[in-house]
């Protein structure tokens, strides 16, 4: 995932024989290289502020990263945010984070831990309007 300035490129990778995030400049990404995760991640977002990395660790706790500010990529305090137990977890795309940096967006699993089922994804549009209609007198 691209940071929101372009600048920077983060990334799980199994290089070591077990998932880490990793940082690398962007474009130039043999700039360097930096592992981010100290003991196994996943799913890297940045925030939109661009001042924190967040990542799911093995556990499936989602982590924060302060990334400081600089010409070089540079990392400070990491903490734990939540746990995502009975959230659905993938190796990518299981979650967003939404504009203010204090919200996550999940999909929940209905079936239970191991079940795996494609679940059916209803959009409704304009459901204010169609709630109306439904509910107005005839």
């Amino acid at each position: 995932m691209l940071s929101r300035d372009g600048r920077w490129l983060a990334y799980a990778s199994d290089e070591t024989g077990r998932y880490e995030i990793y940082v690398r400049p962007f474009p130039d990404v043999n700039g360097g290289k930096w592992q981010v995760s100290r003991n196994g991640g996943f799913e890297a977002f940045w925030s939109h502020n661009g001042r924190e990395l967040f990542y799911r660790d093995p556990a499936r706790n989602i982590v924060a990263v302060a990334v400081l500010p600089g010409a070089t990529f540079s990392v400070g305090e990491q903490r734990t945010l939540f746990s995502t137990q009975g959230l659905r977890v993938l190796l990518t795309g299981s979650y967003d984070v939404m504009p203010d940096d204090s919200r996550f967006l999940f999909t929940r699993v209905v079936g239970g831990e191991g079940d795996d089922s494609v679940r059916p994804v209803v959009l409704v549009e304009n459901w204010g309007a169609e709630l109306r209609k439904g509910t107005q007198r005839r």
